[in-house]
């Protein structure tokens, strides 16, 4: 029950070539041959290597050759201790504890720790036994084993998290466990309705049976299911799903001191706004806090951020060394959305340009392009490799642009005259062609018309498949339009944003123009501060707090709250529960050799014999050096 076994027991045939350097010991031993010689006085006097001594030497240079051959052979049949592992054949008991976050109520996880502990001891005698613990994922706590009291002392520490339930999650793992033995599954849950909810997969195979343990709900619970920050004021929605009123005290807390206090009625199964104000700092985090003693505890708290949201990074991209006066009408109009917190621009010249890595370039939620006569080959590159790879580029084609190397930076040939076109006297006006295009939303109130533009030249494009016009000059040539270039998006402007052409950005439509063309190109690449777990920022923990992502001025804090899904203690029936449950076959189960292989991976024997035989082997090498 306690021995060694081994996955690849046939390596163990190698350990036959240990009896090499025994033979090779026996046949080459060193015989002294005895000379007789009466006149030892007059032999030169010399030193006498202790016959002992020597003999001892090989025995531990023969000891060294022969543990490093049998260490190779043994890790390679990769050893484990199969006193964890059951044997694949014994029968198998699986119980799955619920430790979600609606087992986090008073004296829950408690019945549960017993209930597992119970279903541990009345498993029948043959059975093996294993425990998983699941939420959002069924985690194995003990591998199928005949250790019953380890299964017990496992059980014993069980707690609840913030995470949600799962039913298909566990059933899927408890399948895997189960292969293609006799098997019995113990699930002890709240029975929550909303494990079903979740669109996961698993089932159980066929012949496979289940005992559900019902852990009673609390009979009510009162959740922040949100909150968020309006400028001093953070405005949380309190949700009651028990069957009466509740008066609940809620309290907004920053650094662990109490900024603001109110007291909440909410109606039986609804919700109510709680409205906390008090000095909050410019950046930092709060909780909100309601005092529910008798729910689910971990719905209890809400994180909020208290920084303004992320810049999103743009990069402009000119032809002007100096930087006087390329991009600096466009860098001004951005610089006032969001209250100059929504976008952070760099006006970048070509050859800088060519200097980032492509890392850098990357980072930018968008490009926009309004020169490219000082772009060398690595910039034209990194354009392309941008926008082909799924970025989001805005061109100007302004006087600042090369039509010659333009198929060089897109990547695709765009279709443009060379030489500008003059508009009409006056300038030419610009029309939406579609006035519910996000673009030109702020363009339905007539103070902001398009009609005010006036652009003396242009560059003229030629009709290209897939490309959609945005809106046309007055004359009918298309000023604004849209394509997909690989997996990016290309906006082309096709005047200039410098004022060089057109008197564009002086006319007060330029501003919320420019402001909702940087917005329609960086949707969905807004660095989001609110997450509901279990999905977090790469790296994070699922932890419901306050955690930062990423380092130095790029850095900025993210929430981490509970899904309120978990918050409704809603529950279904035992028989609604098992007949929810989808029955697999069992030609679809893994080989039974998988528990063997997970404990093995875990203790990972063969690398500890691999050190002490490369430990034989450099003993092996000081020993004969100094035989020598």
């Amino acid at each position: 029950m306690f021995g060694i076994s081994f996955l690849s027991p046939l390596f163990l045939i190698g350990a036959a070539a240990a009896v090499i350097p025994i033979l090779l010991h026996l046949f080459h031993r060193r015989t002294d041959v005895v000379i007789d010689f009466p006149a030892v006085r007059l032999l030169k006097r010399g030193p006498i290597e202790q016959h002992r001594r020597r003999r001892l030497r090989e025995v531990i240079l023969l000891a060294l050759r022969v543990t490093a051959l049998v260490l190779l052979a043994v890790s390679f049949a990769r050893p484990y201790l199969a006193g964890a592992v059951a044997p694949e054949s014994a029968p198998l008991t699986v119980v799955a504890a619920d430790v979600s976050m609606s087992l986090s109520a008073p004296g829950q996880i408690e019945r549960v720790r017993e209930a597992a502990q119970q279903a541990i001891r009345s498993a029948p005698g043959p059975h093996a036994v294993a425990l998983v613990a699941f939420a959002d994922a069924a985690t194995v706590v003990v591998p199928p084993t005949l250790d019953r009291a380890l299964a017990l002392a496992a059980a014993a520490q069980l707690t609840a998290g913030p995470g949600g339930t799962r039913y298909r999650t566990a059933l899927a793992r408890a399948a895997e466990l189960a292969g293609v033995r006799e098997a019995r599954v113990v699930v002890i849950t709240d029975l929550q309705q909303a494990g079903w909810e979740v669109n996961d997969d698993g089932g159980l195979p066929d012949g496979v049976g289940v005992e559900v343990v019902t852990i009673p709900p609390p009979p009510s619970n009162v959740a922040v299911t949100s909150a968020e920050r309006r400028d001093r004021t953070i405005v949380a929605t309190v949700q009651n799903y028990g069957a009466a009123p509740a008066s609940v005290p809620v309290a907004l807390l920053v650094d662990g001191k109490t900024v603001a206090n109110v007291t909440v009625d909410v109606a039986a199964l609804s919700a109510t706004e709680a409205r906390l104000t008090g000095e909050l700092p410019g950046s930092g985090a709060a909780r909100v806090v309601v005092d529910d003693a008798a729910g689910y505890q971990g719905d209890n708290i809400r994180h909020v951020v208290l920084d303004p949201p992320p810049a999103v990074s743009i990069a402009v991209i000119v032809a002007d060394p100096t930087g006087a006066t390329g991009g600096l009408y466009l860098e001004r109009a951005l610089s006032v959305a969001g209250g100059g917190r929504e976008f952070r621009v760099d006006v970048v010249d070509g050859r800088a340009f060519s200097r980032w890595t492509a890392a850098a370039v990357a980072h930018q939620a968008a490009l926009v392009v309004l020169g490219t006569r000082t772009l060398d080959r690595t910039g034209r590159e990194r354009i392309k490799s941008y926008l082909n790879g799924g970025g989001q580029l805005w061109l100007s084609l302004g006087p600042d642009i090369d039509p010659a190397t333009l198929a060089d930076v897109i990547g695709a040939d765009l279709g443009v005259t060379p030489a500008p076109v003059a508009g009409p006297s006056g300038g030419a006006t610009m029309v939406a062609s579609d006035g519910r295009h996000p673009i030109f939303r702020p363009f339905l109130n007539p103070s902001g018309a398009l009609g005010d533009v006036q652009v003396d030249q242009h560059r003229r494009l030629n009709d290209h498949t897939g490309r959609t016009v945005l809106a046309r000059f007055s004359g009918g040539d298309p000023a604004l339009t849209e394509q997909a270039v690989g997996r990016g998006r290309l906006l082309i402007f096709t005047s200039d944003l410098d004022n060089l052409w057109s008197r564009f950005p002086l006319s007060p439509a330029f501003v919320p123009f420019a402001v909702e063309t940087a917005r329609y190109l960086t949707a969905g690449r807004q660095q989001r501060q609110a997450w509901v777990l279990p999905d977090t920022p790469r790296g994070v923990a699922a932890v419901p707090g306050v955690a930062r992502v990423g380092a130095g001025t790029s850095g900025y804090s993210v929430a981490l709250n509970v899904n309120v899904r978990e918050s409704n203690p809603a529950t279904t029936s035992v028989d609604e529960f098992t007949s929810g449950i989808e029955r697999t076959s069992r030609s679809g189960q893994p080989a039974p050799g998988r528990q063997a292989r997970e404990v093995e991976d875990r203790q990972r024997w063969w690398q500890i014999g691999l050190l002490v035989m490369l430990a034989a082997l450099a003993g092996e090498g000081l020993v004969g050096r100094r035989a020598t």
